[in-house]
């Protein structure tokens, strides 16, 4: 799922995004402390660029002004634009302040940047879920589960021992994540340390939800279908989906009442420049808050088998 999804995106990325577009020709406007740093950025990674508009040639814009930039693509043929906004955050300027539309005012968006958390997050709910839940379900069906009850091994001690394997899987798809940050220039030495604890806090939370999920039930064929519809849900509710300005105020509200959200947008503050709608040390602290919380109540309410309840 998570390989499926990475790929999925990647491919829309390079379709949507570059493609056969043209090389862009940019005209710069704007202050000149900050057109400068841009012109320069721009001449050395090959970019055609001038301070004056070339009426009939260029086909991009740029306008950089209060350490904001906005970029318009002009012509039938739109270029290549995430060259510019790579060489803009090079200039200087943070990735949050940097604006592309096209012609009509439609927003252009990196596919691959901003949605990098929500494939993170699908990534750690598929071992999460599916890997674990599922498996632990079964062993309850099988009877399995029943015999390890008549052992002196703790309900705690046994749900703790399911999760090292899986934890290191987990970790691969935060590496493979963050191997592609790095290559493609999203996140900084500070945002991979600060990324790596977003990582960490969210895949022990989606293993106390699974775990909770995993508590008391035995036919494995629900948890299954169950377990491969989160990661759907969870991934439309995580409030990165949908562009926020289409959303009515009382669903942001309800969206950013989810652990999905938290885990989104505090990834996507390192991933892809957003703000979160709240610091993202609270979002660690409510994370962790609810991990420990869920994964009590998993221990707590855990059965060896649902027919000794």
């Amino acid at each position: 799922m998570f390989f499926f999804l990475l790929l999925l995106i990647v491919g829309l990325n390079f379709a949507v995004n570059d493609g056969n577009r043209p090389e862009p020709i940019v005209a710069v406007t704007g202050a000149a402390a900050g057109m400068t740093p841009l012109l320069v950025t721009l001449d050395s990674r090959g970019v055609e660029a001038t301070s004056a508009r070339i009426t009939g040639e260029e086909n991009a814009t740029i306008n950089v002004n209060d350490n904001h930039a906005a970029v318009v693509l002009t012509g039938q043929d739109p270029p290549r634009w995430i060259p510019l906004v790579e060489a803009i955050e090079a200039s200087g300027i943070p990735y949050a302040n940097i604006a592309v539309q096209d012609e009509s005012g439609f927003a252009q968006v990196d596919l691959l940047r901003a949605n990098l958390p929500a494939v993170a997050a699908i990534g750690f709910m598929a071992i999460a879920f599916m890997g674990t839940a599922v498996p632990l379900v079964s062993l309850r069906q099988r009877g399995t589960l029943r015999l390890l009850g008549t052992t002196p091994v703790k309900k705690l001690t046994f749900i703790a021992a399911q999760t090292p394997v899986r934890f290191a899987s987990g970790m691969v798809v935060a590496l493979l994540v963050s191997v592609i940050s790095i290559a493609m220039g999203y996140v900084s030495v500070v945002g991979l340390a600060r990324l790596t604890a977003t990582f960490l806090l969210g895949l022990l939370m989606f293993f106390a939800f699974a775990y909770l999920l995993a508590s008391r039930s035995r036919n494995a064929e629900l948890i299954n279908h169950i377990s491969a519809v989160i990661p759907v849900l969870a991934l439309f509710a995580s409030g990165e989906v949908f562009p926020k300005q289409i959303l009515p105020e009382p669903v942001l509200v309800a969206l950013n009442v989810l652990p999905t959200t938290w885990f989104a947008q505090a990834a996507g503050t390192d991933l892809s420049g957003t703000t979160p709608f709240i610091d993202v040390y609270l979002l660690w602290a409510m994370m962790l808050a609810v991990t420990i919380g869920v994964a009590l109540l998993a221990a707590r309410i855990f059965v060896w088998d649902d027919r000794d309840r």
